[in-house]
Parts: structure tokens; C-alpha cells; sequence
């Protein structure tokens, strides 16, 4: 499996420079970018490969943000329910000690010491 997980990095990591190498002039290219907020204009000039980079980090943390909320959601359901089971489990042991001694009952008489069960 490691072996597999391997060449397919390399494949994936091939692909990803034969495509930056055969783009290269294109990605080199200057872009302008505009910008209207009704009180402030602004433009400026961008290399695309950096305006390509800036998508798929955006794009990256957006998906692992959105992945780790539901790991954390699911952590945190999983540590509830965890801690119910232990309840119910400490709760069933002590319930057989606690009929147990419902049903019989000790008196300790303040004078003498004595016990007496009953």
C-alpha cells in the first residue's frame, strides 16, 4: 500500500510539472486587476501563476476548514457519547449494590457501639 501511495504521488506530482513547464509563458503573464468599492478604485498588476497559486491555497484551506469542522463535530459526539456509556455502565454496577442494600438496613446504637443489621 505504501508502495502504491508512492507512485501515485510521483504520478500525480509529474503531471503537475508537465503542465506548469508546457504553461510556463502563459503563466508568467502579467494581469491587471480592477477593483470598484465605490469609494476607492484601485488596480494592479499580478503574475497569473501567482494568481493561480492564491485560488488553490484559498481553495485548499476553505475544504480542510470545512473538513475539520465536521472531524471536530464528530469528536466531540463521539467523547458524549462515550461519556453516557460509562454512566449507564457505572450506573448498572451500582445498581445491584444499591437494591441490595435497600432492602437491608444498618443501625448503630450510639450508646453501646453496637451494630445491628436487619
Amino acid at each position: 500500500m505504501r508502495l502504491f501511495k508512492l507512485i501515485t504521488t510521483l504520478i500525480i506530482l509529474c503531471l503537475i510539472g508537465i503542465f506548469v513547464f508546457q504553461n510556463l509563458e502563459i503563466l508568467k503573464q502579467s494581469i491587471s486587476l480592477k477593483y470598484n468599492l465605490y469609494l476607492v478604485k484601485k488596480a494592479f498588476g499580478v503574475k497569473l501563476y501567482l494568481l493561480v497559486l492564491i485560488s488553490l491555497l484559498v481553495g485548499f484551506f476553505i475544504g480542510l476548514s470545512i473538513l475539520l469542522k465536521f472531524h471536530f463535530q464528530t469528536r466531540r459526539q463521539l467523547k458524549r457519547e462515550r461519556i453516557e456509556k460509562l454512566q449507564v455502565q457505572a450506573a448498572a454496577a451500582q445498581g445491584p449494590a444499591n437494591s441490595q442494600t435497600a432492602n437491608s438496613f444498618v443501625t448503630v446504637s450510639p450508646e453501646s457501639g453496637t451494630r445491628k443489621e436487619g
